[in-house]
Order: structure tokens, then sequence, then C-alpha cells
């Protein structure tokens, strides 16, 4: 096996993707949208969110966004509302069909993150959980001060 950090993460990444994507697909989902019920239902139903909230929480483009977005809708997942402030933004409104899944993407979620951690000891996890939140940032600021050279 390779030693390429890149690769590593890839091959980690592809299994969790494996795992999240045969959960989702009971369901007649895919993983990504999965995902984003997990984040839209741990939001407070106070807290109005846009698309450039997911596209920021999972580091996506608009474009892909968009299209996500938009099947979830026709799947009747989610509702886009116009907000009385300024109607060229649309909050995220999560719906019936969402959150009567929430509490199996919930389980499913935290057993999904036992499997991984339980493989680390302690001192190990506190490590990977710290540098995982710390990385996307990080690998971001530095790429863009290599553009701005």
């Amino acid at each position: 096996m390779s030693s390429n950090i890149a690769h590593l993460l890839k091959v980690a990444s592809n299994e969790i993707s494996r795992s999240v994507n045969d959960f989702a697909s009971n369901y007649d989902l895919t993983g990504t949208q999965v995902q984003i019920i997990d984040f839209l239902t741990s939001v407070p139903a106070s807290e109005d969110i846009f698309q450039k909230d997911i596209e920021a929480e999972f580091n996506i483009r608009r474009s892909t966004a968009t299209n996500i977005l938009k099947i979830m809708e026709k799947k009747e997942l989610i509702k886009r509302e116009s907000v009385e402030s300024d109607s060229r933004l649309k909050k995220i409104v999560v719906l019936d069909k969402s959150l009567r899944l929430q509490h199996n993407i919930d389980e499913f979620m935290k057993q999904n993150d036992q499997r991984i951690l339980s493989n680390l000891g302690a001192f190990e996890r506190r490590g990977f959980l710290h540098a995982l939140q710390k990385l996307p940032e990080k690998l971001q600021n530095t790429q863009q001060s290599e553009v701005n050279k």
C-alpha cells in the first residue's frame, strides 16, 4: 500500500463513502443527501440555512449544491422559501419526509463514527479528529497563498 498521504485519504474516503451510500440506498437516497439531511436537522430550527451554508459545510461548488438541492426538492426532502428581508435569498426548509428519516440517519452516523474511531486508541482519536478538523482550512489557506505568489 502506498504511503502517499493524498492516496491514503482518498482510499479511506472511498470506504466511508461506500458505507454511507449503502445506508442511503435503503431510502432511495445518495450518501450526500443523507449527510445534508443530517446537517440540516442538526441546526437549531430558529436558524435559517441557505445554499451557501451547504456549500461551505461540505466544501462543494455552487453548481454541485444547486443540483443536489434540486433533486432533494423533487424528492420532497426539502423546500426552498424566499425570506422577507431579501427575496433573492431562499432558505432551506426541512420537510417531514427528511424529519422522519432523521432518527435512522442519526443512529447510522453514530455507529459509522464509532466503527471508524474504534480502531484507534483514545490519544490517536483526539489527534485524528483534530487533524481532520484543521486540514481543509489549512490546505485552502496554503493553496490561496501559492496562487497569490
